[in-house]
């Protein structure tokens, strides 16, 4: 019997399971922080679709501001849980 391997490549730990978008970048260009100091690091991507869902979420203050800015400017533009609707 042959094995199947999956090649669907790794995502970043931001990329909500439900959402089927792919990363896009570094796996690790953006830290978010949610509300309750827990952080999670991710592309700018799936970075810019968490945050647009988490109240009370931010960009951590040592992430470049490029990228910062990237993530907040995406966000802007999403609605909450945007793969639900399928954005």
């Amino acid at each position: 019997m042959e094995r199947q391997h999956d090649r669907t490549p790794p995502r970043c730990p931001a990329a909500p399971p439900a959402d089927p978008t792919p990363c896009q970048g570094p796996h690790d260009a953006v830290t978010i922080v949610d509300r309750h100091g827990r952080e999670v690091a991710g592309c700018v991507h799936h970075c810019a679709r968490l945050l647009a869902g988490l109240e009370g979420a931010r960009v951590h203050p040592f992430v470049p501001a490029v990228s910062a800015m990237d993530v907040y400017l995406r966000a802007r533009e999403l609605p909450p849980f945007a793969w639900e609707i399928g954005k």
